[in-house]
């Protein structure tokens, strides 16, 4: 499964990860990007347990997160 984005705010280079909501706390998953030029970015994650996943895309070292996002995986 492929995120992709746009940012505001953060620079070029700046890193990026997936995180999942588990038991009301967020938890990174391995799926790591930077923000490119253009302030776009692609993450890549391989998501095994079904069931609805509440995702979000966060800039590491910083409180800035993308809206949350739910996927149903079968």
């Amino acid at each position: 499964m492929t995120f992709t984005g746009r940012t505001q705010g953060l620079r070029v280079g700046w890193p990026l990860v997936l995180q999942h909501e588990k038991n009301g706390k967020w938890i990174p998953l391995r799926a790591n990007a930077k923000v490119k030029n253009g302030s776009s970015y692609a993450l890549t994650a391989k998501i095994n347990n079904p069931g609805a996943e509440h995702l979000r895309v966060a800039a590491v070292g910083k409180k800035v997160y993308s809206p949350t996002v739910t996927v149903n995986v079968s």
